[in-house]
């Protein structure tokens, strides 16, 4: 803390009244017409470039100097020359112009992209949401952006969360919500589990064979099925686990069981047949699943860092499937 002694105190209070006072206030445009006559030399000169007649110029200069109480230019009707007090009032006058125009420079920092950007999203998105961010960050060197895999449902306000990636179809009120991509899960096992283990004709088989679980435990995993009217629910074990999917992808490519990984991150692996659908006829219908929205508070919807942020995970997750 800074203390001021009374003096000091009085003093800054005049500087401050002084600072505010409508009679400088008014000068303004006078004091930038004075800079711009002593750099272009004449007031013809400066009227063409302040957009207004040379007498206009001429009576500003007077209303200036008039205020001032100095003469602050030596006229002629050869040349226009200024005098020793005009030299340290035009100093302070192109300052003014110079602060004036860093006003706008400074606009254009504050409208250019930058901050610290804070995701909330889904564990099973982490790579996802991993690869797509070394373009964006080279895009926008000023941007910082933290990413908060959970999957809870995280408040946005209370833990500070610009923007939040969440699989509902009942998006909640009070957010502006935008659609990216509908989540489904497909049931795969590698071409050598279904050799040496065979493949399942229904899900009830599914707890027979060792099941690649994506979670934070092993412990009580039920994986829920439809087929038409039918609805089955299996308890399933194994002996991996992982809240990655990816992890999960690779460890059932590598044998290690039967899993439900999302379709979007085993289609290219089912395509090129290093994994085979499973019970192809019965959806899996349990948690997880659904429509992925972007969501994020109606108040930061004019944030350009978000805007920039929205639009690329837009353009990027967008019906990913």
């Amino acid at each position: 803390m800074v203390f001021q002694s009374r003096d000091n105190k009085t003093s800054s209070r005049r500087i401050e009244n002084n600072y505010m006072h409508k009679g400088h206030i008014d000068m303004l445009p006078c004091m930038a017409a004075f800079a711009v006559v002593v750099e272009t030399g004449s007031f013809i000169d400066a009227s063409t470039k302040l957009g207004v007649s040379a007498s206009a110029v001429s009576r500003q200069i007077s209303k200036l100097e008039e205020a001032l109480s100095m003469r602050l230019l030596e006229r002629s009707t050869r040349q226009l020359k200024v005098n020793e007090d005009g030299v340290k009032i035009y100093s302070h006058c192109r300052a003014l112009l110079h602060s004036s125009s860093r006003v706008f420079e400074l606009k254009e920092e504050l409208v250019r992209p930058q901050g610290l950007i804070r995701i909330s999203a889904p564990k099973m998105m982490n790579n996802i949401c991993n690869q797509l961010m070394p373009e964006f960050l080279k895009k926008y060197p000023d941007i910082n952006v933290q990413f908060i895999f959970d999957n809870s449902e995280l408040n946005l306000i209370s833990n500070e969360i610009d923007l939040s990636i969440r699989i509902t179809d009942s998006p909640p009120l009070g957010l502006i919500g935008r659609k990216l991509f509908k989540v489904g899960y497909t049931l795969c096992a590698s071409p050598d589990y279904i050799a040496e283990r065979g493949i399942p004709l229904h899900p009830a088989e599914l707890a027979e064979h060792s099941c690649i679980v994506m979670a934070d435990n092993l412990e009580g995993e039920k994986w829920e099925f439809v087929n038409g009217g039918d609805r089955v629910q299996i308890s399933v074990r194994g002996r991996y686990c992982s809240n990655d999917s990816e992890a999960v992808l690779e460890a059932t490519m590598s044998d290690l069981g039967i899993a439900c990984v999302p379709s979007a991150i085993a289609e290219q692996a089912l395509r090129d047949k290093r994994l085979y659908s499973v019970l192809p006829n019965w959806r899996y219908s349990g948690a997880s699943q659904g429509m992925a929205w972007l969501l994020y508070q109606p108040n930061r919807h004019g944030s350009q860092k978000l805007k920039v942020m929205v639009d690329y995970l837009l353009a990027k997750l967008y019906c990913i499937n």
